[in-house]
């Protein structure tokens, strides 16, 4: 009989082994049509459009920090290493004024303001523009000539509510003329200082004048006897409409340099000194009483990233030029999604697909790592492996994946990438099926079970489940650990006391991630009765 029923179970365990059990093939997608959740890490990056109108992730263009005044402390890059002076880390990027800001207009949300915090607004006509219009940040001002612009007034200690020695300043905005019209005036300070005895009228304007900007400039400055100068830089380009373009007015009190730059190139320059050269006494740019600031009062098209600083724009270099003037920061952005948990452990990931829009120059990078447990991961633990979208991945294996990706411009920092969404395709470690068939045989306080093996090729071991009533294991001992045997005997029990039992199966994970529990069988101990001549005869009470 024991024959037989070890040739029956052998024959099973053949059956089913020509037949595996199939992995559960499953995926994560990030992006596409539930857009981009809540990501661990999002550096120089923001939600555009991608394929299909779908939400996507882009290059940000926010503006950098000023790079005339670096922080005192320079910002480390994502490897932990400080960045070079002048190219603060795409982390410093937002819309935070820089150090050394006298006033900031990023135009970035509906409510115009001040980042800065020494200004305040007194009258605004101008309009919020998002979408793709600004040249940088997710906003700009849009301004059309009926007079009014945007009112200043700033507090005290501000650069045009100080009197007196101004010391160095300069101003930075972005334009996108509609037209390029004589008239159209972008900035106006007007004031008066007393001199002489009377009363002088001084102002500072930056206006349109034949398909140019042209800087005045009405006693800022006086000799040294006390004779106002009238000053006034233009450009040599025209600007063209519907196009943006950058422009910087830089006064340096120590050299007396007064310098205009547009799109980063010197445009013109006059030296406020007593030869008019550089080796000249330098005459001060002294401003009178305090008095409101206008921008864009009579001006069609848009404005973007309005600065005025109490320092001199920094010296004209290729650096300095592409910090300013480049759409996207060279170095890119990067993104880490979240702990994405697979629902299994030891989980294989196979592969990333992705839908991803590549401009010419431009470029994309992913990563991926694994682990069971991700409370323990650090920046660099587990190691972020490089793979390639499409390609097979190998090696990567745990409960929870991460995936990271690094977008990069073109050369010249005027295009990005749109990644719309990435899907992780993965199979799933799910706990190995349980023993189709259990036999128990009930003994002398004790019952015997043996089983079928998992025909998972995976299974490592067998959990032994009982108690006694149906569907309630509360046994004392269970479950009984029976390794990778396939019978176990569960002895102690009471003779006349039905038992029921049940056995799971375990995978490389170990017995406290067991798999589904298998039919119920039951047994009930009998004590043996002996027979004529001495002999013991079992009377089994089982049910299977």
């Amino acid at each position: 009989m024991r024959t037989h029923f070890t040739t029956f179970i052998i024959i099973l365990t053949l059956a089913f082994a020509a037949f595996p059990a199939a992995a559960e093939v499953s995926s994560i997608t990030l992006g596409g049509s539930a857009g981009w959740p809540d990501l661990s890490v999002s550096d120089g990056l923001a939600r555009g459009k991608g394929r299909l109108g779908k939400e996507a992730l882009v290059l940000s263009t926010e503006s950098q920090p000023s790079r005339a005044a670096p922080a005192a402390n320079p910002p480390a890059d994502r490897a932990g290493n400080p960045t070079p002076a002048g190219r603060p880390s795409r982390a410093a990027v937002d819309s935070n004024p820089a150090p050394r800001d006298d006033l900031y207009l990023s135009f970035d949300g509906k409510d115009f303001r001040d980042a800065a915090g020494n200004y305040d607004i007194r009258s605004n006509a101008l309009l919020f523009v998002g979408g793709n219009k600004p040249r940088r940040g997710s906003g700009a001002a849009l301004a059309n000539t009926d007079g009014l612009g945007l009112v200043l007034r700033g507090k005290p200690g501000s650069l045009f509510s100080t009197p007196g020695d101004a010391g160095s300043f300069s101003i930075e905005f972005w334009l996108y003329p509609a037209v390029t019209e004589n008239g159209s005036n972008l900035f106006e300070w007007r004031s008066s200082r007393n001199g002489a005895g009377s009363s002088i009228y001084q102002y500072i304007r930056a206006a349109m004048f034949r398909n140019r900007l042209e800087w005045t400039f009405s006693n800022i400055w006086q000799s040294a006897s006390g004779v106002g100068q009238e000053i006034s830089l233009s450009g040599r380009k025209n600007l063209v409409p519907g196009s943006w373009s950058h422009h910087e007015l830089s006064y340096d009190a120590e050299s007396g340099r007064l310098e205009y730059r547009l799109d980063g190139s010197v445009e013109d320059v006059s030296f406020i000194t007593s030869d008019g050269g550089e080796s000249g006494d330098v005459y001060p740019a002294v401003f009178g009483v305090p008095a409101d600031v206008s921008v864009a009062s009579r001006f069609s098209g848009l404005v973007d990233e309005f600065r005025v600083r109490r320092v001199s724009a920094p010296e004209d270099s290729l650096e300095n030029r592409h910090a300013a003037l480049d759409r996207y920061a060279a170095d890119g952005g990067r993104f880490e999604s979240m702990p994405l948990d697979s629902g299994g452990l030891e989980s294989s990931l196979n592969a990333l697909t992705v839908v991803e829009s590549i401009p010419e120059g431009t470029g994309t990078a992913y990563f991926v790592r694994a682990g069971d447990n991700f409370y323990e991961w650090t920046a660099d633990w587990p190691a972020w492996q490089p793979v390639e979208p499409g390609k097979k991945i190998s090696g990567v294996t745990g409960k929870y994946f991460q995936v990271a990706g690094e977008l990069y411009p073109d050369g010249a920092g005027s295009s990005t990438p749109s990644v719309t969404s990435v899907t992780l395709g993965y199979e799933k470690d799910t706990p190995p099926w349980p023993p189709s068939k259990v036999f128990a045989k009930a003994g002398d306080g004790c019952v015997t079970l043996e089983w079928i093996p998992s025909v998972d090729f995976d299974a490592a071991g067998y959990l032994v489940y009982y108690g006694e009533r149906p569907g309630e294991y509360l046994g004392a001992g269970s479950p009984v650990d029976a390794g990778s045997d396939r019978s176990c005997i569960i002895s102690g029990l009471r003779n006349g006391k039905a038992y029921y039992f049940c056995v799971a199966a375990y995978d490389s994970s170990g017995p406290r991630y067991p798999g589904v529990l298998s039919g119920e069988v039951w047994a009930r101990p009998l004590a043996a009765r002996r027979e004529a001549g001495g002999t013991e005869a079992s009377r089994p009470s089982v049910g299977n």
